[in-house]
């Protein structure tokens, strides 16, 4: 079911996200991006400290967005940052995420190019190492540094002053808790709905992005292979008996899965909907 969900994530990779919030006018930014020939100067940051609850491998970060255009909380409070960067190509935001040591100790980290001109769907680029920030701390609720990165897609030149934005986990169950959940019975009866076909109890209880991409899919794919795709998925047992853990974090929830698969739904009004 892994390579199968991963595979159909990829194809339909679209999204719609809620709530938009940034750093407060507090926040201080200078950021030149360099990519495919262009000069972007980036006016936003935002900073959130995930702590990685759905146990992703590559662990809690602070996450440093620097991107030219807002990013919801939903986009870049999320288990990933794949939910930010499609976000970003579908906004036109040209957009970096800087991953960061969760203590501001270590001048360590990871930039990632969510999105900018000539950036393929789909393509990623990004530049570490060891000494990734000429200056990083984090104190009183605030993270400021400087960084510059030289790659051989693209080049970061920032500093940045900005609040410590709060995105906690407001639930966190395992076992029957978990499946009694709404977002988990909204992802078992999306996959049901899958399974057959069912676009009409798709749309029930997934995001109208989610409904058109997988619509989308079938399109582009025929019904002979999207039916052998979506068989692989296996429906809503397969999915109930892969859950173990629900964790939510205000109006997006993550369902890990078996096999360190998260799959990803958004509150729309007072229902849960499939937001892979």
């Amino acid at each position: 079911m892994a390579v199968a969900r991963l595979a159909l994530v990829l194809a339909i990779a679209s999204a719609l996200f809620g709530g938009t919030a940034m750093a407060d006018d507090a926040a201080r930014l200078q950021a030149t991006l360099h990519y495919n020939g262009q000069t972007l100067p980036l006016t936003k940051v935002l900073v959130l400290q995930n702590g990685n609850e759905e146990g992703l491998e590559d662990g809690p970060h602070l996450r440093i967005y620097l991107s030219d255009g807002d990013i919801p909380l939903a986009a870049a409070g999320d288990a990933g940052t794949l939910r930010a960067k499609a976000y970003a190509r579908d906004a036109g935001i040209n957009s970096v995420v800087i991953l960061a040591d969760p203590s501001g100790k270590s001048l360590a980290g990871a930039t990632v190019l969510l999105n900018a001109p000539g950036l393929e769907p789909g393509a990623f680029a990004s530049t570490n190492g060891t000494d990734a920030f000429k200056e990083l701390h984090l104190a009183a609720g605030r993270v400021s540094g400087a960084v510059a990165t030289d790659g051989k897609v693209f080049t970061l030149d920032a500093s940045f002053d900005a609040p410590l934005t709060a995105y906690p986990v407001t639930s966190d169950l395992t076992g029957k808790p978990a499946l009694d959940s709404a977002p988990v019975k909204a992802l078992i009866a999306y996959h049901d709905a899958l399974l057959k076909g069912d676009m009409a109890a798709m749309a029930r209880v997934a995001t109208a992005a989610q409904v058109k991409g997988i619509s989308e899919f079938r399109a582009q794919a025929g019904e002979k292979a999207f039916r052998e795709a979506v068989k692989q998925e296996g429906g809503g047992a397969a999915v109930a008996k892969a859950v173990k853990r629900l964790v939510v974090r205000g109006s997006t929830a993550s369902v890990v899965l078996k096999g360190g698969e998260v799959a990803e739904l958004a509150l729309e009004g007072d229902a849960w909907k499939v937001n892979e």
